[in-house]
């Protein structure tokens, strides 16, 4: 399980670079795209990457298996998956990102600490511990079923997956 907590800082880290974050991996690294950035109301820029193409002729598919992560508008924290981990970061190094691997962006691997100060992009985001509809041994709480009952939109904050959180982001 990652603990999310381990990453988050409270002070700014990231760097803007020496231009956006698409620029630098579409025109100049090729093989990537960057979707989101330039939208003003986008607070997480989705990640595609394909290392087969042509990126003078072609473009990346907008496609799951070219989907490698997430990186937030202010560049200060991008979840990208392992499998191209060390390209990523070298291709970003001047962000000075806080990168958090992932094996998976659709498995619950990921857990938080939410009594801890959170940075502004998951802040917004309702944690409710759900593991009592599921398990008979847990003590049912009815506090915590009313706001899941009345159709709230919250995150597991003991395990959840990196769509997840994006999706409660957003």
């Amino acid at each position: 399980m990652i603990k999310l907590n381990d990453y988050f800082h409270l002070d700014k880290q990231a760097t803007k670079g020496s231009m956006s974050l698409s620029g630098k991996l579409e025109a100049i690294v090729g093989n990537y795209f960057v979707s989101g950035e330039g939208n003003p109301d986008e607070t997480i820029y989705t990640i595609y990457y394909d290392p087969t193409i042509d990126s003078y002729y072609d473009s990346v598919e907008l496609v799951d298996k070219n989907l490698i992560g997430y990186v937030t508008s202010d560049y200060e924290y991008a979840f990208i998956k392992k499998s191209v981990l060390e390209k990523f970061k070298r291709d970003t190094e001047e962000y000075n990102m806080t990168i958090i691997p992932v094996d998976d962006l659709d498995g619950q691997e990921l857990s938080i600490n939410d009594e801890c100060s959170l940075p502004d992009c998951v802040s917004a985001v309702t944690w409710i511990r759900d593991d009592f509809l599921y398990d008979k041994d847990i003590e049912f709480d009815y506090d915590a079923f009313e706001k899941i009952d009345s159709g709230m939109k919250y995150l597991n904050p003991d395990h959840f997956s990196v769509k997840e959180l994006i999706r409660a982001i957003h």
